[in-house]
């Protein structure tokens, strides 16, 4: 299965209002100073939504965008300094020939809202 998630972290008052006007509810969220499960302390708070999942990587490209593009409507943008916001996919079963191809209007979306792009496999 293919997984994107987006992670947020930075200053706890600008997380709670991008929080707020999220199209999905965050699964995962951690304040500053809470232990993380290796035994470190978080140095900044923080939440994780779940973008979905897919065994197309076509797909979950779509559903990816059509997600972005409900932030965008809503005036949502990661692009504020005390924050950061990561959008991570997994790219786990991808079948010969399956891409994930971002377009450049892609690319333009996620810079202009602040997120950075991490892929693996």
């Amino acid at each position: 299965m293919n997984i994107a998630s987006l992670k947020v972290y930075g200053d706890e008052h600008t997380l709670d209002d991008v929080r707020d006007g999220l199209p999905t509810e965050p699964q995962g969220t951690w304040r500053k100073g809470d232990v993380r499960p290796d035994g470190r302390v978080r140095i900044d708070s923080g939440f994780y939504v779940d973008l979905g999942q897919d065994e197309n990587p076509d797909a979950l490209l779509r559903h990816l965008r059509a997600w972005l593009h409900e932030c965008e409507a809503r005036g949502i943008t990661f692009d504020v300094p005390p924050i950061a916001a990561e959008l991570r996919i997994a790219i786990v079963t991808a079948q010969p020939g399956e891409t994930l191809d971002f377009s450049i209007a892609d690319l333009n979306l996620l810079v202009n809202m602040g997120i950075t792009l991490s892929i693996s496999r």
